[in-house]
């Protein structure tokens, strides 16, 4: 079959599209292979629209497509933050267009590079393969990625004394809220701009975006979540703890009460993205009890 690979135009339509085909991956392979669409929306709607503010053709640039001769979208490549790394999104009817995509990935994104990153699970035994026929070396884990089955009933921990559970649809105190993310990371960027951003994300909703209060009304601990109901699944990220607030069991008790609330309204899995095994939020989300944790690789093929 013939396929054709174009430049990403940043159209509502296109960005559809990427989103549409996040979400036909998962409901045929049931895991996250690809990214999932809480990913490639935080890339549109999170930090990196207020770069495309500087740079009008940042998503221009950070994106590629490969097409059947129908014109539908089979598979893209899209760059996060890094230079020079790439990830691979493809159809999973569709995986041996990966050796063009890296080729591509190769030839004209790292044009003038030192060296070309991409990812691989470690269960993506072909990915590997390929990676490897093509002279990229293994990096080690990048990332990993944990699973939560909500059929089951995970431990609601007790708050302390005074401290509450609320979303952003109920306690409105927006400011607090954007502080605590702010300074849970440690990024100033993490601003308002950056929030009303956020928010336009198609599947934003106050009602998920949740929040420990403390006794004095402000924000200390947040999660949100966000939801694919056709799958019946969901993310859950950013979570985070004001670091004079840590240690005392808040991010916990409000991950197992977002799990209680996805589990009602039908969900059936979650999912959250975390660092390498040495990332401090790791000891959190295995103290919940994942079900299942996929490691993702870093791969790099040195260019000259």
């Amino acid at each position: 079959m013939q396929l054709y690979d174009e430049q990403y135009h940043d159209t509502e339509a296109e960005f559809q599209e990427l989103w549409n085909l996040l979400i036909e991956s998962y409901a045929l392979t049931g895991c996250p292979d690809n990214w999932l669409f809480d990913r490639l929306e935080d890339w549109k709607y999170g930090a990196n629209a207020q770069r495309a503010k500087q740079n009008p053709t940042f998503f221009m640039e950070h994106a590629h497509l490969w097409r059947d001769t129908a014109g539908t979208l089979v598979g893209f490549c899209i760059a996060e933050y890094a230079a020079n790394s790439v990830f691979l999104q493809v159809h999973p009817r569709y995986r041996w267009i990966e050796d063009a995509q890296l080729a591509w990935a190769e030839t004209t994104w790292a044009s003038g590079k030192e060296s070309v990153a991409t990812y691989a699970y470690a269960h993506d035994t072909p990915r590997r393969q390929l990676l490897s026929r093509r002279g990229y070396a293994d990096a080690g884990e990048s990332g990993r990625m944990y699973t939560f089955d909500l059929a089951r009933r995970y431990p609601v921990a007790a708050l302390p004394a005074g401290f509450r559970i609320a979303t952003l649809a109920e306690d409105h105190n927006v400011e607090s809220h954007i502080a605590a993310v702010s300074s849970a990371f440690g990024r100033a960027t993490l601003n308002r701009a950056w929030f009303d951003t956020k928010i336009t994300a198609p599947t934003y909703a106050p009602a998920w975006d949740l929040a420990v209060i403390s006794p004095d009304g402000e924000h200390v601990a947040f999660c949100l979540a966000r939801l694919d109901e056709q799958n019946r699944v969901a993310e859950i990220d950013p979570i985070g703890t004001r670091p004079e607030y840590q240690r005392r069991g808040l991010a916990k008790a409000l991950v197992a009460e977002c799990f209680g609330r996805l589990r009602a309204c039908g969900m059936r899995y979650a999912y959250i993205g975390a660092g390498p095994k040495s990332a401090v939020g790791n000891r959190l989300y295995e103290s919940l009890g994942s079900v299942e944790m996929f490691q993702e690789h870093c791969w790099i093929k040195q260019l000259t």
